[in-house]
Order: C-alpha cells, then structure tokens, then sequence
C-alpha cells in the first residue's frame, strides 16, 4: 500500500475493502421499490407481474420501546431468510392500567408520542432499505398494548360503542389521518406515498361491523389512493363476510388459522376459503402457526398451489439489543429465530425456518439461495473475562470468539461455535454475559474479538476489538463444592449448560441451597448466578444475599437467561472470609435449579436491592429508592437533580442504567457523572437529551459548561438505555447500550467522584457499577 511498485496493490487492496464493507454493512442500502402493490381482482400485482408471498407477523416491530438495532435485526432478517412481506402488531394504546412510564403511540384523542413514531419512522426507513414490505394494522380487538377498550375508554364509553360512537368513530379518523399523513423524519416521504408499505389494515381480528368496516375503508382510500386496505376482521369468528368481499374499498381478505382451533381438516378450510374469494379479492393467510412440520408444509404447498397470494407465520423475533434474544415459548410452540437453534426445535424452530424460506422462493418461481455471510456483530465492553457478549448479527448460527495480549494480535480462538440463543427479558438493562473465558489466567490482561458464522459455514468480518481485560480472580462456588450447601429436598439435574456439567433441582417449598465465599478481602462484589434453562422453571426464584450485616432479596425468573451463562443479580459489600453468602429458596409447582455462583470483585456497585441510598449524598433533588419492577433509585424533584457517591476515582469504566418518564422541554435529561467535586460544580456528564435526541458529552469546569462530543440516538421516555463512560488519563468514550457513540479527549479534570443527575425530569437509575481501568 506504500510507493509506485505497490501502488497498483494499494489500489487493488482499497477497492476490495470498500466492496467489503459496503457489503457487509449493516447500513448498506438496497435498490428500493419501484411500485405500489396493487389489486387485479383477486391477484396482487408488483407493476405487471404477479406479486406473492410468504411472510412473517412480527408483533415487535414497531413498539414504541424497541430499539433501532433491534428493528434492522427484525427487518434484515426476514431479508436474507427470503422473507418480503411482514406484518406489524397494530398501534400501541394508552391503557388506564399502565404504568407511570408506559409510552404508546396513542396517548389519548389527538395525542401522540412523537418518540414512538419517530421509531416508526425507522421501520419504514428499514424496510424500503432491505426490500421488505409492510402490512400495517391499526387497532387491536385484546388490549396486549391497547385497543378498541382504550379508545373507547377515552370517552368514557364501553369498547361496544366504538363501532358506533360518532366522538369515538372521529377520534380514530383523526389517527388514520394522522399516520397516514404523517411525514417520516428519516427519509422526508409521506406515510401515504412510501413504497414499503404494501397494506393497511382496519386492526387485527376485530369483531367490527359492517357499517364501520366500510366507513373506515372509504376514509382510507379518500386520503390514501396509493395503498390497499385490509378490514382486518376474524375470519375464525365471523367467517367470510359478504360486506368484505362485496366494498370496493377492502382489497384482501385475510384470514387465521391455528391448530387450536380445532378445524379438522385445515388444508381443506385454506381450499374453502380460497374458492370463496376466488375471482373477487386476493386471500392472505394472516397468520398462521404451531402446526406439525408435516401440516406446515401441507399449508404452505396448498397456499402455492391454489392461488392464495401469500401465508405469514406467527410469528418472529429479534435480538435483544443487550445481547441474546426475545424469544417466547408458548407451551409446545414458540416464535422464530432466524436461521433457527437447537433450542427452538421441541418447536420444530429449524424445520420450520427452513419450510419458509423454501416456499418464499418457490411461490415466486426461484431456486433457494445459500444463506449469505452474517453481518458484523458488535463487542460490547466488557469488564470481566467472564462476561464477554455482543451485538447479535443476523444470520448467524454461532460465532468463534478470539483473543490476544495484544490489540492488534497475534489471535487465538477461545470459542468456536458459541451460541447466542439465550432468552432475555424485555426491560433487562444489563449487557447479557454471552461467553465465558474459563482458561484465562488470574492477573492477566486481554483483548478479545468475535466474527459470526452461518449455518453453511461462511464468515462475517470480524467485530470491533474490545480490552484491556483483566481477569480478576473471581470466586466461583459450583453446587457440590466447597462452600456449597443444601437443606430440605434437591435433585440432580440432567439438564445441559449447568457450570461445570451438573446442577440441582428442588419444588418441595422451603428447601434451601446454600453458597457460602471464602473472600480473599473486603469490598465490593458482583454476585453472579449461573442455571440451566428450562420452560418449566421457577419464574420467581427467591436469592437472598447476606453481606456485612444486611439481606438484600430478589426474585430471578429462570425461565429466562440461564443456559449457564452468568446474570448478574446483585453487588454488595462483601466482609472478608465466609461471613456472607448467597440463598435460593425453593417454592411448590415448578422446578427451583441450584447450580453456581460466581463473586466478582469490583471498585463499588449498587443495584439498590437493599431498599436503602445510604450511598449516595444528595446535592439537590428528591431521590429516594422504590420499585419499578425491581428496586431502582428514583428522582422527583423539579429543576436540577444531583447526587454523588463512592470515592475520588481516576481512570475507571462507569455504567449506569436510566429510564425517565417524562419529557419536559429542549434541556431537558437524564445521565452520569464522572471526576466530579464535591459538590458538582465541576466534572464531566454523559447525558440523554431526550428531545433533541442525542447522547452528550459535557464538561464543567467551576460552573462553566462545554460540549465535548455527541451523537444521534432514538431516545424514548419510559425504554431503559445502559449508559457507560470509560476515562482513561485524557481519552473519554461513551456507550449506548454497549454501542460506542462518543470519542473525546480532554484532560480539565483528572479525578473526582461519581453521580447521577437529571434537568427537568423524573427518572430512575439502576446497577450503578464501577470498575477500575
């Protein structure tokens, strides 16, 4: 790459690179949609060829929570498994049992989170980007997130009279005139005039008349010429309506259909249905799911040979912007995940993946492609050989995990086919421990990088490096072992990913397992604990943490996580030698696993599980600790909140996770804060600037504020974001979510305290943690 004999190389080696990356990035834009679908009697057209599908229902796009790596993950996997028609659960609804900081599309009549469409807005970005299209439904018959219920709620009203309540019949109007409207802030295009967007829908199985359906399809076709409309009625409940397949403004009829719903014979059903709307409306299978492999396929050739335009699974899910998944077994039957895990398969995961991607080619006319190279995933930092994780990428069925003494190598593998095929709760603010280095050596300092590998053995680039890591010596107590007790009934476990190969099990109500440290010193410690998953465990498994005198309690649902990874559940202070220890308590009717505990030593930690902010002195504000699902430390108080803790610290990595519930004004947010005096009228502070959405980076210096760095995120009241700031002498660099969004440099202050602050905000923080650089 250097003089004239290399010149030739250098320019070789330059455009073999940018092909590289512009082919692997996750932003690489697509060729885009040329035309609208529209209808020709009863077919689809895409221009002047036929347009059918098989396509997923993804009930998380578009929440008003997600995160927008979790929507690209959602969009461009469906891309590349040759999915090209998804469809949405319908729009969120203000619900009167929600809690203080739940945001949903629809506030009340004429309110809307402006936060939650901006996401919205990236779906559609997405979408057009990837070549995916969009069925869009607008309200829901249940209230899983609002519905017919709360609408009419709004008005005081019974959810009967919103099919004939003329306030509530308008305030919908107004909606549809709203989103339809609306222009999206990414890519400046009008709702009613993007191509992504194949259908909307009325709602989702609604039990609407035939007067509203066909006041409401006339509505949407008088502000929306472009787009087809779907009634969105349940067909299982209602059959075939002869009102839907006789208005000129429904374009489609699209029924469900499930095992349980007891149809003896399906495929003929999907005939019936076929023949019915044959010669007058396309048919679409909306949903359908949790049929036997062999019923799938039945489905699927049937769809493909009767005429039916396209099927769509019930349903997918993304990762977890957290590392791992969101994932939801129903009993026997659970939602996707691209390209399909042995975890899945009681549920016929694979197979069924599998049976998708065929027949989405094959009703086109296309032979099934190989699978591509999966994206890059992204390493999160990382403060423990015993925590490693990262950014899933699509497409990849496992990844190899590589590490060095150096950041720039040479490498070695200490993983090969690590899996990321762990379920992680929605609301969890914590980077998901994926990888665990078990021959890392005590005292040493490591780098570390992953590349993902699909199912067909190709490569992704690899991530980004993370380190120095310093493997601490952490104190492990597996069950059997030293420092290990029971009382009451425990079994032995078969169950795979127990740490070191076993674990224990017990649902004879008060039985104990007990794990008792022998700490080398005094201080603080992350409490770790290891279990092996299963569908049928303990959702509220009780640990009691006992540690210089005090009990904290939490209760851990082990349907989730496990797989013998480690979660964090806790971080204390810690006596030196065997004073504390760690209790699970067993309970009736599910099975409590015992396996291992692992005690991390770090500078100081509070996830507040004491109940107690005996920690931090409060400069100004109201904060006090209460419980949002679990114990947090919350802030009330109007203007300027301030609190500090711990003791002067220099180099360190500080996270911390905030949630606010409110959006006051253009100054106003939420965040840390770093090499801070006493009394905070100089350090630096990493905030979310919720309305101009952004991370920032700032400086004080005796009272006086500069803008040392700051980036666009999607920032949304009510969604948890981990916030991170490592300061090494001058270097500041800031992580969203485990995302590296700010590089700084500044060296005005040099040392200080921690703290958490708000400007005009409520808001609560949670697992405040530093450690050492």
């Amino acid at each position: 790459m250097r003089h004239q004999m290399r010149f030739t190389s250098m320019v070789c080696v330059v455009i073999m690179l940018v092909s590289v990356l512009f082919f692997f990035s996750p932003e690489r834009a697509q060729a885009g949609f040329t035309n609208y679908i529209t209808r020709d009697v009863d077919k689809f057209m895409d221009g002047t060829t036929e347009f059918r599908f098989i396509g997923s229902n993804v009930p998380f796009l578009g929440r008003a929570w997600m995160d927008p790596n979790e929507i690209e993950d959602l969009i461009r996997g469906a891309s590349i498994s040759g999915i090209n028609v998804i469809r949405l659960y319908p729009f969120e609804v203000k619900m009167t049992s929600d809690p203080e900081d739940a945001y949903r599309h629809v506030m009340a009549p004429g309110n809307y989170n402006e936060s939650a469409f901006k996401l919205f807005d990236k779906v559609l970005q997405l979408a057009n980007q990837y070549n995916v299209r969009l069925i869009i439904p607008f309200v829901d018959k249940y209230n899983y997130v609002g519905g017919v219920a709360d609408w009419a709620a709004f008005r005081n009203k019974s959810a009967d009279e919103f099919w004939s309540d003329p306030e509530i019949k308008q305030d919908f109007k107004d909606f549809i005139n709203y989103v339809v409207n609306r222009t999206n802030t990414y890519t400046n295009v009008k709702y009613k005039d993007d191509n992504a967007i194949m259908a909307w829908q009325l709602g989702n199985e609604l039990h609407s008349t035939d007067s509203w359906t066909s006041e409401m399809a006339a509505y949407f076709k008088s502000l929306d010429a472009n787009h087809l409309v779907g009634d969105g009625g349940y067909v299982r409940a209602q059959g075939i309506r002869q009102n839907a397949l006789d208005d000129p403004n429904i374009d489609f009829i699209d029924p469900h259909i499930y095992r349980y719903h007891n149809y003896s014979d399906p495929i003929a059903k999907i005939n019936e249905w076929r023949n019915t709307t044959k010669g007058k409306k396309p048919l679409i299978i909306g949903e359908f799911g949790d049929f036997s492999p062999e019923v799938t396929e039945q489905l699927l050739s049937t769809v493909q040979n009767n005429g039916t335009s396209g099927a769509m699974f019930w349903a997918t899910m993304p990762h977890h912007k957290m590392g791992g998944w969101h994932w939801q077994p129903v009993g026997n039957w659970a939602y996707l995940r691209y390209p399909g895990f042995a975890t899945g398969d009681f549920a016929n995961e694979s197979v069924t993946i599998g049976l998708l991607r065929r027949y989405a080619y094959s009703i086109k006319g296309l032979t099934v492609p190989p699978w591509p190279a999966p994206d890059t995933p992204v390493m999160f930092p990382a403060n423990s050989v015993n925590t490693l994780s990262w950014l899933g990428a699509s497409g990849a069925a496992s990844y190899d995990v590589e590490r060095s003494f150096n950041r720039k190598g040479p490498w070695e593998t200490v993983g090969a086919g690590v899996t990321d095929d762990i379920t992680i709760p929605r609301n969890y603010n914590l980077i998901v421990p994926i990888f665990s280095d078990l021959s890392a050596k005590k005292g040493k300092i490591y780098f570390y990088r992953v590349r993902a590998k699909n199912s067909e053995g190709l490569y992704s680039p690899y991530s980004n490096v993370i380190g120095p890591v310093k493997s601490n010596g952490a104190v492990i107590i597996d069950n059997g072992g030293s420092g290990y007790s029971e009382s009451g009934t425990w079994g032995n476990s078969s169950l795979p990913d127990s740490y070191g190969g076993s674990s224990r099990y017990s649902s004879n109500a008060g039985s104990t397992a007990k794990w008792t440290p022998d700490l080398p010193k005094s201080g603080y410690y992350n409490v770790y604990v290891s279990y092996p998953a299963n569908l049928n465990s303990n959702k509220n498994a009780l640990y009691t943490i006992y540690h210089g005198g005090k009990t904290d309690t939490i209760f851990i649902d082990q349907t989730t996580m496990g797989r013998g990874r480690w979660r964090l559940i806790d971080t204390a202070y810690f006596d030196a030698g065997t004073d504390g220890y760690v209790m699970l308590t067993a309970s009736s009717g599910s099975n409590t696993r015992a396996d291992a505990v692992m005690f991390e030593p770090v500078s100081f930690g509070d996830h507040f599980q004491s109940g107690s902010a005996a920690n931090w002195t409060v400069l100004s504000g109201n904060w006090s600790v209460a419980d949002d699902g679990t114990k947090v430390l919350k802030q009330t108080g109007t203007g300027t909140a301030e609190t500090v803790t711990g003791t002067v610290y220099t180099d360190a990595a500080i996270t911390a996770a905030v949630k606010v519930y409110d959006k006051t004004g253009p100054k106003s947010s939420s965040g840390l804060v770093a090499r801070a005096n006493a009394d905070l009228s100089s350090m630096y502070t990493m905030q979310i600037n919720y309305d101009a959405n952004k991370v920032q980076l700032y400086k004080k210096v005796n009272g006086s504020w500069v803008n040392l760095g700051e980036a666009h995120i999607e920032a949304s009241p009510g969604t948890w974001y981990l916030l991170r700031m490592e300061l090494d002498g001058s270097s500041i660099k800031g992580f969203v979510n485990g995302v590296q969004k700010i590089d700084a440099n500044d060296l005005s202050l040099t040392d200080g305290y921690i703290g958490l602050r708000t400007n005009g905000q409520t808001a609560v923080f949670d697992n405040v943690l530093v450690t050492p650089r």
